[in-house]
């Protein structure tokens, strides 16, 4: 038993003589591997992170720079003017009183005579919920032939607030068409301060431009509206 172990030992101390200077060198190895991934690869990170924040923040102030270049060239009162353009063209809400001037104003204009027409109001109301372009419809009886119809559909074309005549039925002088007016609601701002201010692009000024030429019939004249039981608003002709 003796012998067995002293040739163990014997052995051992052959292998450490044997590899001692080696020893040495693995340990430092070692002890550098750890260093490096406990210190040195951490400090790179955080020198990544701090590239990347100051990448972000350099991102900002270019983005704030130019919002700013952007509103102290916008002349307040021409936004201001647009933006009224906009609004008449497409009401934030259910504009009743600017759908009935209209429609008087084109009758008027056109010389045609309108039938009884109504508008539900809320929940009973002929809009598309829950899409990009809502909408209030009505069908219109015009009493007038082709021609008469035709010169109120143009004339309703370029008349504030904006709509589509969907559909045109002629019977002689008993006609009708059916209409419909847009508007849009406005979201909750989400505004930030990184977000970038475009200006109105060249066809946006286009379309402000020709909107400006439409009939703007706000102060056209007021027509009564009378609400019932059912929700309904008419006006007749």
């Amino acid at each position: 038993m003796n012998e067995k172990i002293n040739e163990d030992l014997k052995s051992l101390k052959f292998i450490f003589e044997r590899n001692k200077s080696y020893i040495l060198p693995s340990i430092i190895i070692v002890v550098c591997i750890i260093l490096f991934l406990q210190f040195v690869i951490p400090q790179f990170r955080v020198l990544f992170a701090a590239q990347e924040e100051a990448r972000l923040a350099s991102l900002k102030l270019q983005i704030l720079k130019e919002n700013l270049n952007v509103l102290a060239n916008t002349d307040e009162r021409t936004l201001d003017s647009r933006l009224k353009i906009l609004n008449l063209a497409l009401p934030l809400n259910k504009d009743f009183s600017a759908i009935l001037n209209s429609i008087y104003y084109a009758a008027q204009k056109t010389g045609v005579n309108l039938g009884n027409f109504s508008f539900q109001i809320g929940e009973l109301a002929d809009t598309k919920k829950n899409v990009d372009s809502p909408s209030i419809s009505s069908a219109i009886p015009i009493n007038a032939n082709a021609v008469g119809v035709n010169s109120f559909v143009q004339t309703m074309s370029k008349t504030v607030p904006i709509s589509e005549v969907t559909v045109i039925k002629i019977k002689n002088i008993a006609s009708s068409i059916k209409i419909s007016f847009y508007y849009k609601s406005l979201g909750p701002s989400d505004y930030k301060k990184d977000l970038r201010i475009n200006p109105i692009s060249q066809k946006g000024l286009g379309i402000i431009n020709k909107l400006s030429e439409f009939g703007n019939v706000s102060g056209f004249g007021q027509i009564p509206i009378s609400t019932s039981s059912s929700k309904q608003s008419e006006s007749s002709f």
